[in-house]
């Protein structure tokens, strides 16, 4: 096409300027709380910077985040797969053996635990009606998931089931008093331990594949 033409086609597609709606985006944009957005006929809308952003990337990684989700799985797997010595997951006496085996080889013991939420039994006076005067009195005599304990040792291949899985021998710390809780159910006061990943791959472990 001749370059002439070129321009013509080039002049005729361009609107005259005085068409144009001005839109200005305010300077607070990049470092105050809002941003006022004026559209040229004496109109403006503020709008919240945080809002802002979140609108622009409502929908950004939210593929990435189930692929990360999909890869720490594949690779919490291959750690089950590592400590269970198969490809069969599953809870069963034989994988709670294994695990039970990893574990008192790894876990450090004694080491300080608590309840990762409301024990069973806590659960009719923390979320159903029991009256919290004798929840006090119970939680006396009864382990709380809020009381901290030495786990003192987990017990041996003949007392495991499917139903509680591997059974922690605990000693309260502000009165001695002992129980056996399962251990799935508990979770190391120290975060970001060795003890503290243990127990929680064998928690995430127990309740994903029974």
């Amino acid at each position: 096409m001749p370059k002439s033409n070129q321009r013509q086609n080039k002049n005729q597609s361009q609107p005259e300027t005085k068409e144009l709606k001005q839109i200005e985006i305010d300077e607070t944009i990049v470092s105050g709380k809002t941003s006022t957005l004026n559209v040229g006929d004496n109109s403006s809308i503020t709008v919240p910077i945080e809002d802002f952003l979140e609108h622009l990337g409502a929908f950004h990684g939210i593929e990435d985040n189930d692929q990360a989700k999909e890869i720490h799985w594949e690779v919490f797997e291959q750690k089950l797969e590592k400590v269970l010595g198969n490809t069969n997951l599953e809870v069963n006496q034989n994988n709670l053996k294994k695990y039970l085996k990893y574990l008192k080889q790894n876990l450090t013991i004694p080491c300080l635990v608590k309840g990762i939420e409301e024990f069973e039994w806590e659960e009719y006076y923390t979320m159903g009606p029991g009256s919290k005067q004798e929840y006090r009195k119970l939680k006396k005599k009864q382990p709380s998931y809020i009381d901290k304990f030495n786990l003192l040792k987990l017990e041996l291949d003949n007392k495991l089931d499917t139903k509680d899985g591997i059974l922690a021998v605990l000693e309260r710390t502000k009165d001695n008093l002992n129980f056996t809780l399962p251990l799935a159910d508990l979770q190391a006061v120290v975060e970001d331990s060795v003890d503290a990943e243990l127990l929680e791959d064998y928690a995430m472990w127990f309740f994903s594949y029974l």
